[in-house]
């Protein structure tokens, strides 16, 4: 009882030490209008801060992976409408002076952008001016004075009166006048309330915060930032960029003063981390193992959970039922209805189930006024602690793929013990349902599906990621054209012991790979032949091998070799037919060597039948 709990959890500190990752600019940039479109700018300034920080450089048709691009990079325009929103016209000025230097975004969008935002910007009050008064000239009198005059005797001539003349006394200056100084305020302004800092980095591109918020980036070419509206005082300014060392330091910013800020960021010595990492892998690992050995097992005790999804033991009497006339899926454990009659699970309310496999069931679900798939698990499997655990896993890799052919995984939690995750609900419908209604697909259209499919398991796998259970049913199609794998990982791990309940083992019995049938290590190639499948059926609107049984079928995928597509369908390119035999060869080695090179191909082949 005690040694398996080592093992599990390396496994589980190498998962999550496997899942860190850095956030791709497209996505923030997504993100951040998804969250200007709701109302929330706050939230929208920093992610579109973000995108920019990795892409400084706007456009039209910007690729962001492989032959995906985002139609309109537009950064600069929605950071102005996020700041318009949150009423701060100085750094909603400052995004349309980015934007124009870039001189990559729509003009007319920034003009009308420019009068939103001064709107925003108050209008003095006129006042009259004051009359101008003009100062008396004052003249120095010249004083005089008479010498006392005396009466002499008689006998005594007495001279005549002298005219003695005084200088001036000295006149003091008028104090000098402080509003006479200021040229703004001779002009009838006021002086600022607020300073602005202009901040100039070497290099450009650095990320500037004040008092440890962000407040942008410099300009790519110029390495210029300016920052209006800082309140009088002391502030931290702080300018980050990758591979080189931060800058922090104080500056004094006074009222209706410019600051200059003007530094030179020095480059980071390289430094090997790899033994530091090692080493507190290493102390992690032994701190587990210490613990695990410590524990006290028990002969009764269950095997280790992940952590918020251990299910609660229920007896068969504790068990709730399905109410009549409920959903499959609907009334299960972890659900209650409210008066009005409307089902919840947690905090989302289950709208109407979207689909039910072997082991888990999505539904529409609703919170907060936002829409999205749950998933969670059949009631068959809580009491399944390997499956719990693989469950959770599906949720954790989900939140790692962060690529437009993959599906987002937005939430995980447990609800009374029962797990589940949410996930992006996108308007389309399955491959499947695509083949079901319509049949064989044009050769360029499936080509086109499945060269988005190739580029979402090249991402995946370069992640450290295998699907286990491609097939059209967990492919989505969007009304653009728009391919979205889905279902990343809750197969991997199950074997055929349940090979009575379709799906409920390592993919599904139409699609999986002959390696994987003999039970033997599974790896890319494994996807790529599921992939293989999957075209053969695009094309000619059925399965390679079909069969009375699932066993039939397995032994198919073992030891015949699949009908050429072109002899179901004449129409069938060559170069097309070519790539899904080799696909679907028996040995991984003579298949195409991974899904980038299946990526070239097709792109190969689109161009030149364009």
């Amino acid at each position: 009882m005690i040694r398996p709990r080592v093992p599990l959890a390396l496994a589980l500190l190498a998962l999550a030490a496997s899942h860190a990752r850095a956030e791709e600019w497209y996505d923030a940039y997504r993100q951040g209008v998804r969250a200007l479109a709701q109302g929330r700018p706050d939230s929208a300034v920093g992610l579109l801060e973000r995108a920019v920080a990795q892409r400084p450089e706007p456009g039209r048709n910007v690729v962001t992976y492989g032959t995906n691009v985002e139609r309109e990079y537009f950064p600069y325009l929605r950071l102005a409408e996020a700041y318009v929103q949150l009423r701060d016209p100085v750094r909603a000025r400052g995004a349309l002076e980015r934007s124009e230097k870039w001189a990559r975004e729509p003009a007319d969008q920034r003009q009308r952008l420019a009068s939103r935002v001064e709107e925003l910007v108050p209008k003095p009050t006129p006042t009259a001016a004051p009359p101008t008064t003009v100062p008396p000239t004052t003249v120095a009198p010249v004083v005089t004075t008479l010498a006392p005059v005396t009466t002499p005797a008689p006998s005594v001539a007495s001279p005549a009166p002298t005219l003695v003349a005084r200088p001036p006394p000295a006149i003091a200056p008028p104090p000098p006048s402080t509003t006479a100084a200021s040229p703004s305020t001779a002009a009838g302004d006021r002086v600022p309330a607020t300073g602005t800092l202009d901040v100039v980095s070497q290099p450009p591109g650095a990320s500037v915060y004040v008092d440890d918020e962000l407040a942008g980036t410099t300009d790519a070419e110029w390495g210029r930032l300016v920052r209006s509206g800082l309140s009088p005082g002391r502030h931290r300014i702080r300018l980050s960029l990758a591979g080189h060392l931060d800058v922090t330091e104080d500056v004094d910013v006074g009222a209706g003063v410019r600051v200059d800020f003007r530094r030179r960021l020095a480059e980071a010595q390289a430094m090997d981390r790899r033994p530091i990492l090692y080493g507190t892998v290493a102390l992690l690992l032994l701190g587990l193992t210490v613990w695990a050995l410590r524990r006290p097992a028990s002969p009764a005790a269950p095997a280790p959970q992940p952590s918020g999804l251990t299910p609660t033991p229920r007896s068969p009497a504790a068990t709730p039922s399905r109410m009549p006339g409920t959903p499959p899926g609907m009334g299960s454990p972890g659900v209650r209805r409210d008066s009005q009659g409307r089902e919840f699970f947690g905090e989302y309310r289950l709208v109407e189930p979207l689909g039910r496999g072997g082991m888990a069931s999505v539904f529409k679900a609703e919170r907060g006024g936002e829409t999205c798939a749950l998933k969670r698990p059949l009631y068959a499997f809580l009491e399944e602690p390997e499956f719990l655990e693989r469950f959770q896993r599906e949720a954790e890799i989900g939140r790692t793929l962060h690529h437009p052919n993959v599906i987002r995984i937005l939430e995980r939690g447990a609800v009374e013990g029962v797990p589940f995750f949410t996930m992006e609900l996108l308007p389309g419908e399955t491959l499947q349902a695509r083949l079901e209604r319509h049949g064989a697909m044009p050769a360029r259209e499936a080509a086109r599906v499945v060269v988005q499919i190739a580029e979402a398991l090249d991402y995946a796998h370069s992640k450290g990621v295998v699907h286990r259970d491609l097939k059209p049913s967990n492919v989505m199609l969007l009304a653009d054209g728009t391919a979205k794998v889905m279902d990343f990982g809750i197969a991997r791990a199950r074997r055929f012991e349940g090979l009575t309940v379709t799906g409920a083992f390592l993919g599904s019995p139409d699609y999986i790979a002959p390696e994987a049938i003999e039970g033997g290590d599974t790896d890319a190639r494994s996807d790529l032949y599921s992939l293989g499948v999957t075209f053969y059926e695009a094309l000619t609107g059925r399965r390679p091998f079909a069969g009375d049984t699932p066993f039939a079928v397995l032994r198919m995928h073992l030891t015949m070799a699949p009908e050429p597509p072109s002899s179901i369908r004449a129409d069938v390119p060559p170069e097309l037919e070519r790539m899904v035999l080799r696909l679907l060869s028996k040995a991984p080695g003579e298949r195409i060597a991974s899904a980038e090179d299946l990526v070239r191909e097709l792109r190969d082949f689109l161009n030149r039948a364009a």
